[in-house]
């Protein structure tokens, strides 16, 4: 299926993020520096590398900083950084991103254990991340999390993704991508949710953002992409997970994600072959994931931020 005739779609790539965060074991800085290198001479352009958040929520990404400091900057790439409040914007700004990410969730339970705020709270302090942002000339993507379900607070109102999307292109997000936290969309929300989101979008470019669920994530990310959606999230390896949400599996696999749609003549700019390497480096990073990412060739062919986990 392609029935829009879309010809070219862009990969937004979280491992070193959205998939390392709930890593138990701390990983070195220089393996999320080759990660990152890794990623970026496959052909990712866009790159969620790390986050600005208090290291006693997340330990793993504590050193924030000195990952950002010793990747390449390879020209033409976008490197950005999540932020979860003001706090963690100053720190990221310190480091010289050009990029940072939001987040939220459309319900009160997982916003408050993901970030320990209301949603209206987080409306307000992503208000002033985007004004203090667009001051320093940076740009803001902001994730919206528990839009197809919440495993707190269980199936959501479309209307709700819809007022907090509008609300974060007010305040000049430039990009809003729709966050399946725990699996639970099925195709039919996976184009009927971001189809009538995009129809109200004027400004803000759309994302879907999809977690494993026994494969039927590429499912929904086709559905998205008949919806006319043309910018995915991924994570190499298919890394990721979240201890605030109950059921949170990994995010979706790049590598696989981005053969579907090569084999579907859709371009997206990421040497292949590459990145099923880059995917298996990352799976070596992990204790949590087990399963070994199959090549093109083979049988399937410390910073101090405030907030707590976050994870969309």
């Amino acid at each position: 299926m392609n029935t829009r005739g879309i010809k070219e779609v862009s990969i937004f790539e979280v491992s070193p993020r959205d998939g390392l965060q709930p890593e138990p074991e701390f990983i070195a800085t220089e393996k999320k520096i080759k990660l990152v290198n890794d990623l970026a001479d496959a052909g990712c352009k866009r790159i969620e590398v790390t986050s600005f958040v208090h290291p006693r929520w997340v330990p793993q990404m504590r050193d924030a900083k000195e990952v950002h400091a010793g990747i390449e900057k390879k020209p033409g790439v976008a490197y950005s950084a999540l932020v979860p409040n003001v706090k963690g914007l100053e720190l990221a700004l310190s480091c010289g991103f050009r990029e940072v990410v939001t987040i939220m969730s459309t319900t009160d339970g997982h916003n408050r254990k993901n970030l320990n705020m209301s949603p209206k709270e987080s409306l307000a302090e992503i208000e002033k991340i985007n004004r203090i942002a667009a001051g320093e000339g940076v740009k803001v993507r902001s994730y919206i999390a528990t839009v197809f379900g919440c495993p707190l607070e269980g199936d959501q109102d479309p209307a709700k993704a819809l007022e907090i999307a509008l609300a974060l292109e007010s305040f000049g997000s430039y990009e809003v991508s729709l966050g399946d936290t725990t699996g639970m969309a099925n195709p039919l929300s996976a184009h009927r949710i971001p189809k009538l989101v995009k129809s109200r979008l004027t400004k803000a470019g759309l994302a879907v953002h999809y977690h494993k669920y026994h494969g039927l994530e590429f499912a929904n990310n086709l559905a998205s992409l008949e919806a006319g959606v043309t910018v995915f999230d991924g994570a190499a390896g298919g890394l990721g997970g979240c201890p605030y949400a109950p059921g949170a599996k990994g995010n979706c696999q790049t590598e696989i994600l981005v053969e579907m749609f090569s084999r579907m003549g859709v371009a997206t700019g990421i040497d292949l072959e590459k990145l099923y390497k880059v995917g298996e480096y990352a799976q070596t990073l992990s204790t949590l994931l087990h399963k070994t990412c199959k090549s093109p060739q083979g049988a399937a062919h410390g910073q101090e931020a405030g907030g707590r986990q976050e994870t969309v």
